[in-house]
């Protein structure tokens, strides 16, 4: 009984739902009374609309549309390819300390593409990204984590090549691409998020000759329902709403770009 108690007033108590039904009680108390009936209802009608999008079963929903878009690449349906383009966004620049890279939720990109790597299915992967910060503050993302792997002997000089000048997806595929006909690729795995892998198939395939097998990663959708917890504002839920309306947002920023 303590567990379900523990968990329930977590769920009610803690800061973002506490903060979110307070709210939403004082903008009903303070509109109540209005003669403007139609702004009382706009409000709530927004205040619900904000809460629905801060549960993981919305969020759920938008990012399944999109990481459903590429299916997941089994290990024993793996084929031989030219070599392997792992897109950044793994590590966090402004917290970086050290050598050691302060990975991210996107780590998994990392380590998707290691698992290629060493399956023998590609000789050698490109890291590709450099600073996504406005400022282009912090280490270069592909050299640091070349470094920390080859540190690790996680893999050999030759198997990593960091393209650390990528800025965005689709520098991220002309730089990429630049590095790989060089090297005589024509065939290549292309990992990223699951979520970022329908903007970046298509910004591939306008802006470069490779031909790209999907190797989806990092999902954040749920693969079963959690239970009351995914019913509940949470700032997990709203975070996890925002990453897939930004990816919607980037897609058509890209379409009226030319990108895609």
């Amino acid at each position: 009984m303590f567990f379900y108690l523990s968990k329930l007033f977590t769920l009610i108590f803690s800061l973002y739902p506490a903060a979110y039904f307070l709210l939403l009680f004082l903008g009903w108390r303070a509109t109540k009374g209005t003669r403007r009936k139609k702004s009382r209802r706009l409000f709530i009608l927004g205040f619900l609309l904000f809460g629905w999008m801060s549960t993981d079963v919305c969020a759920d929903w938008i990012l399944r549309s999109l990481e459903e878009q590429n299916p997941y690449v089994a290990s024993a349906d793996l084929q031989p390819a030219d070599g392997i383009i792992v897109l950044g966004g793994m590590m966090d620049p402004v917290a970086q300390r050290g050598t050691v890279p302060e990975f991210t939720d996107g780590a998994n990109r990392l380590f998707a593409g290691l698992h290629i790597l060493n399956a023998g299915k590609a000789p050698a992967m490109i890291l590709s990204g450099g600073s996504g910060l406005i400022l282009q503050g912090g280490p270069a993302e592909a050299t640091l984590l070349r470094d920390w792997l080859l540190e690790q002997k996680m893999a050999s000089p030759e198997q990593i090549i960091a393209e650390a000048e990528s800025r965005n997806t689709a520098e991220n595929a002309l730089n990429s691409a630049d590095i790989a006909q060089r090297l005589g690729w024509k065939k290549v795995y292309l990992v990223t998020s699951a979520f970022h892998m329908p903007r970046s198939v298509a910004v591939f395939n306008k802006l470069t000759d490779l031909e790209v097998i999907p190797y989806p990663t990092d999902y954040r959708s749920s693969t079963f329902f959690a239970g009351p917890e995914a019913l509940f504002p949470s700032a997990h839920g709203i975070q996890k709403t925002w990453i897939g309306l930004k990816e919607y947002i980037g897609t058509t920023a890209y379409i009226l770009k030319g990108y895609i």
